[in-house]
């Protein structure tokens, strides 16, 4: 009878200690570099599984999609292959190998499944009766998305994804000098944003010949190019230009930053159409109202996007937010609590790293400002 008191005390202990661990309570006592190496695996899970199955959700939610998606192995011979780049009412164009493709959505299957395309999508179709025919399309493999409230509902059900681009390479951040003044706290949710989605981050600063831009030293271990261009002198562009070839490019920004007059100097045409900023507010018009895409000559696909006045973040909460602020991952291994959000928790090396300078505290700042935001 001791024997199996014994037992069953070993056993709840172990399961206690178990737990501990799992809820972060107590520290591992692994070597730096198995902390380090654990910590990004457990980031990398946390931020793509997130990802994936959201995507899966976007798709297989939705009843008059989901019998519309194709894997390769499931794409017919005589099918071609184009991308979604803009539409009007029915009327759509595809984009295959540089060559437009205009067609009409007559049937009530096509017009339900031509409503769920997001410019960027890889559209399966067919040549029928001098008009295309959409089969279906090929999974997305990246996004840009946000948070839009509909004032209609209420409660958690007032909140929907908002998907601006699909199956892009690059984000370019626009933000302007001045008219609308550069806000480093939208760029950060920018940025989160890309590393959600999957998308690698530009950051684009416009309007230099206006006035001097500011100091941006914080993002320069982020890895991410920051390229100063003036739409007036086109210093600038071609670098710019450069950064962007051969790639599927989306520009998204606030209102009157220059993302439109931005994509006519890229197209070295004025093909976008542009207004002024406001004198008295600062603030810029909406000049476009729906995402387009535009080839230039060197493979460059340009995504030219509506003007964001609020950017909230969709599917990101408290636990998560952490992941995607890359100057955390060297030292939140080291931190007391495997689950810790670098907020009020005791040893914190985030913290500490912040306090050292080895961390912008501008940085952090805007970490804690999203992280209250979630809460």
């Amino acid at each position: 009878m001791y024997l199996l008191e014994s037992n069953l005390f070993f056993i709840r202990f172990k399961y206690l200690v178990y737990l501990l661990w799992i809820n972060g309570e107590i520290v591992n006592d692994k070597n730096d570099n198995e902390f380090a190496e654990d910590y990004a695996i457990h980031s990398h899970k946390q931020k793509n599984q997130k990802f994936k199955s959201n995507l899966d959700i976007d798709i297989m939610n939705k009843q008059q999609i989901q019998n519309f998606i194709y894997e390769s192995d499931q794409i017919k011979d005589n099918w071609k292959i184009g991308i979604f780049a803009d539409t009007n009412t029915y009327v759509f164009i595809l984009l295959n190998n540089g060559s437009i493709v205009r067609g009409e959505a007559k049937t009530t299957n096509q017009k339900i499944l031509l409503k769920q395309l997001i410019v960027g999508d890889n559209v399966i179709y067919e040549e029928s009766d001098n008009n295309i025919n959409i089969i279906g399309i090929t999974p997305r493999y990246s996004k840009l998305a946000r948070l839009r409230i509909d004032s209609s509902k209420i409660s958690y059900g007032c909140m929907q994804e908002h998907i601006v681009a699909v199956n892009v390479d690059i984000g370019v951040m626009v933000a302007s000098v001045i008219r609308p003044k550069l806000q480093t706290r939208l760029i950060d949710r920018y940025m989160v944003m890309c590393e959600y989605g999957d998308i690698k981050p530009i950051l684009c600063i416009t309007k230099i010949d206006l006035e001097t831009p500011p100091n941006l030293d914080i993002y320069n271990n982020l890895d991410i190019p920051i390229i100063y261009v003036s739409n007036i002198t086109k210093e600038g562009i071609s670098k710019l230009r450069g950064q962007l070839k051969g790639k599927k490019c989306v520009f998204f920004g606030s209102s009157g930053v220059g993302k439109s007059t931005l994509i006519n100097s890229l197209l070295e045409r004025n093909l976008l159409d542009t207004d002024e900023v406001r004198e008295k507010s600062g603030k810029g018009r909406h000049t476009t109202s729906t995402s387009s895409l535009h080839p230039l000559k060197d493979g460059a696909m340009l995504i030219d996007t509506p003007g964001i006045r609020s950017f909230g973040l969709w599917n990101i909460d408290k636990d998560t937010l952490r992941f995607y602020y890359k100057e955390f991952d060297k030292f939140a291994p080291y931190c007391k609590f495997s689950n810790c959000l670098h907020f009020h928790e005791p040893d914190c090396a985030v913290k500490k790293a912040v306090k050292e300078g080895l961390i912008p505290k501008e940085r952090y700042d805007s970490y804690i400002r999203l992280l209250t935001d979630k809460s």
